[in-house]
């Protein structure tokens, strides 16, 4: 499976990047992507929890606010004690999105917290679901195409 990384990384990537970097309209795209997405999330919580509080009370607070900051917490932890090279630093090539950090790059954080928070806005809006997973497998693919995650 290294191989195959390290193929992918050094081999295919930089095809990738060069054809996004020769595209400077399509680079812009992919940026707004990369930076946008995970601020869309954001707004899409806060809005869920201050309209759950108002409708629903502070009992709501528990679910909406307590779980996810927990789990953000312990993947936190996961991510500073497992320690993962992020790509860039184990492979011959250069980032789409230079984030000049070293190591916890497993899991991505953006994704893991876009995640939760479409599974918590899911199980009070389930019709919401479905699009906030779009927006979470973008960011996902967003991280991966930046070369920045695995």
């Amino acid at each position: 499976m290294g191989f195959l990384r390290k193929r992918y990384f050094e081999e295919q990537y930089p095809i990738l990047t060069g054809w996004l970097k020769d595209h400077p309209f399509l680079l812009t795209c992919f940026k707004i992507l990369y930076y946008g997405l995970p601020i869309i999330m954001i707004i899409i919580y806060v809005g869920f929890v201050v309209h759950t509080f108002r409708s629903k009370g502070k009992k709501t607070l528990k679910r909406t606010v307590l779980v996810p900051a927990v789990a953000f917490v312990l993947v936190s932890l996961f991510r500073k004690l497992y320690n993962k090279k992020r790509p860039y630093e184990k492979y011959d090539y250069d980032p789409l999105i230079n984030k000049g950090k070293a190591g916890r790059s497993m899991p991505s954080r953006h994704t893991f917290s876009a995640g939760l928070i479409t599974v918590t806005v899911g199980y009070y809006y389930p019709l919401l679901a479905p699009f906030l997973w779009m927006i979470t497998g973008l960011i996902a693919l967003t991280r991966l195409v930046a070369g920045v995650h695995y």
